[in-house]
């Protein structure tokens, strides 16, 4: 019989690396067995406040990332008008100005400091930003999936349609408890447990995803996420603000 593929996930950060073990529970349980299947929420014992990041659904402006493409005009000084893209670093590099880290950053916050750069040497510079080209937006999804792995991400999309672009649910697949782990502004991550049933019978309305979400559906009881957690997590994945991944995927069989 075929086992679920084994992936070893590494997130690449710019800078040095926050490992997640001091962020990741002991023993992570189930939602109280009095909450509704349909409802969205987080796991609610003392270890796991302590472990994760209290959930935000506040969705907040786009964060650039490596690889994006990021075009700057200036309308009243064309001849700095430049489109770049944000390098493995973290920044990009523009005439005048020079080196701007963009990793992790909004346009608007990007805007403001590249008007008091160019200010410096220009009367009015009114610099624009905008985002020409996404190349960051990625999530991994794994546990009972018939694919599981790494997507590039089609636009803004939710937790079903990313479970539909690893091939659904297995057989075995827990789908009223399907993990959630996003990482939160400070760097640490969240988690919450979602009915992906309360999505299809029209009761809920399906979670958008962020890029570097990752998606985990247990096989048997939210118990497993326990073990996934140790093993992909807390072992092998660090979380800090700005990240990326790569992926090793091995197969064994039986």
């Amino acid at each position: 019989m075929k086992r679920n593929a084994s992936f070893g996930l590494v997130l690449l950060a710019a800078g040095a690396l926050t490992p997640l073990t001091a962020c990741v529970p002991n023993s992570i349980q189930p939602p109280d067995d009095k909450t509704s299947v349909s409802q969205v929420g987080t796991p609610r014992t003392g270890s796991q406040a302590a472990a994760f990041t209290p959930w935000a659904e506040d969705e907040g402006d786009y964060r650039i990332g490596q690889g994006d493409e990021v075009e700057v005009k200036l309308p009243f000084n064309g001849e700095f008008n430049d489109r770049v893209t944000v390098g493995p670093d973290g920044q990009f590099t523009l005439p005048l100005v020079g080196s701007v880290h963009a990793e992790g950053r909004t346009v608007a916050d990007i805007t403001t400091e590249l008007n008091q750069r160019f200010g410096r040497d220009l009367r009015d510079p009114r610099a624009q930003v905008a985002i020409r080209a996404y190349a960051s937006q990625r999530v991994f999804v794994g546990g009972e999936v018939n694919n599981a792995g790494l997507f590039s991400m089609p636009g803004r999309i939710g937790v079903l349609e990313a479970i539909a672009m690893a091939n659904g649910f297995m057989e075995t697949a827990q789908s009223h408890k399907v993990v959630l782990i996003r990482r939160a502004p400070n760097g640490h991550p969240m988690m919450k447990i979602i009915d992906i049933g309360g999505f299809v019978g029209g009761t809920a309305d399906d979670v958008r995803l962020h890029p570097f979400d990752i998606v985990f559906v247990p096989k048997t009881s939210i118990a497993e996420v326990d073990q996934w957690v140790d093993q992909f997590i807390t072992r092998v994945v660090p979380f800090q603000r700005s990240f990326n991944y790569t992926v090793g995927r091995q197969q064994n069989f039986q």
